[in-house]
């Protein structure tokens, strides 16, 4: 291994923003088929936007340190 591979650290948080960002994007993606299907979105629909955009907020707050 060269010294420029075993010195590469990853961004912090990166990990919490992609998993956050696939939640807030499952989330409204399942909401709004649900609405188009004409069927009441469920809870677990609200969570997943809820969860999704907390985890993406502190992936971003723990990049900017």
């Amino acid at each position: 291994m060269s010294k420029k591979e075993s010195e590469f650290k990853p961004k912090k948080g990166i990990k919490r923003q992609f998993f956050g960002c696939v939640l807030l994007s499952l989330g409204f993606l399942n909401t709004l088929l649900s609405v188009r299907a004409g069927v009441e979105p469920g809870w677990f629909n609200y969570l997943m936007i809820i969860f999704g955009s907390i985890f993406l907020g502190t992936g971003i707050w723990q990049a900017r340190s």
